[in-house]
């Protein structure tokens, strides 16, 4: 059996890291393929999922914020509500880094059957591809009709963020086999700071973690990839620096300032105010 997922978001790397490891653990615990779909902007996706020539997705796999690295917005549920219309019963799972729940309107978060946290599921990779392909393959079999009991009721459609068990302190870091390392600047990478990063090694890959900052994480098939991917993010919240401070959630917002720091951004923009 062959089951198709749809995944949307505009950073590249997080989008294939999650791509990979659905494709990797659909058939490894599944015994299923699964194939996935990457696109990283909204409008690809409406206009993805409504060409009836191309074959139908089982679940639909979204960012919130689509912006490409300008202010947050909340493009993903513009699709998201798109897609509930256009192919009514489809599961859409959610996942963001700027958005808690409590920052969408209680109609935005009833669109969603699954709600992940970003910031908080860098080690959660499992959990989130078990319960995304589950979702998938029951969609799949049921034919893609809704299930006969759906209904979008936000207190128990989605997870809370409470729900997930995550690492917090460098103990609880280490005891799950996370190691400290180090990443230098040079030329090639804009860097005036280095900084450390909770690094874990597996047979999924790489992950790596702002030590502090759990809103920039990264994970490839290697060391390489994964740092790759990180500078990509760094790279692009750069982007937003300018942005007012009131359009940052709170992990965004510690992790402006850390993007601040280690390019040295912050002392050029506060130089500018005087």
């Amino acid at each position: 059996m062959n089951i198709s997922i749809l995944v949307v978001d505009d950073i590249r790397p997080i989008a294939e890291g999650f791509a990979g490891k659905f494709r990797r653990f659909s058939e490894e615990h599944f015994h299923v393929r699964a194939d996935v779909e990457v696109l990283y902007n909204p409008d690809d996706a409406v206009s993805r999922i409504s060409d009836e020539s191309k074959p139908k997705f089982d679940l639909l796999f979204t960012d919130i914020n689509l912006s490409g690295g300008g202010s947050p917005d909340k493009a993903g549920v513009a699709f998201a509500r798109f897609a509930k219309k256009k192919v009514p019963g489809i599961p859409v799972v959610g996942c963001s880094g700027q958005f808690a729940q409590d920052d969408l309107s209680e109609d935005d978060r009833a669109i969603f059957d699954k709600w992940w946290l970003k910031g908080e599921t860098a080690r959660n990779l499992s959990e989130i591809a078990n319960d995304t392909l589950s979702r998938a393959i029951s969609y799949h079999h049921r034919g893609r009709q809704p299930s006969p009991d759906q209904t979008y009721n936000p207190a128990n459609s989605i997870a809370t963020d409470s729900a997930l068990r995550t690492p917090k302190t460098d103990g609880e870091f280490k005891n799950e086999g996370y190691k400290k390392t180090i990443i230098e600047p040079f030329s090639a990478n804009g860097l005036i700071e280095p900084f450390a990063v909770w690094m874990k090694e597996s047979q999924e890959g790489v992950e790596l973690e702002v030590v502090g900052c759990g809103a920039i994480f990264s994970w490839g098939d290697t060391y390489e990839d994964a740092e790759c991917g990180l500078m990509e993010i760094i790279t692009d919240l750069k982007q937003t620096l300018n942005d007012p401070d009131a359009s940052f959630s709170q992990s965004l917002l510690l992790a402006k300032r850390f993007v601040e720091t280690v390019t040295g951004s912050r002392n050029r923009v506060e130089g500018g105010l005087r």
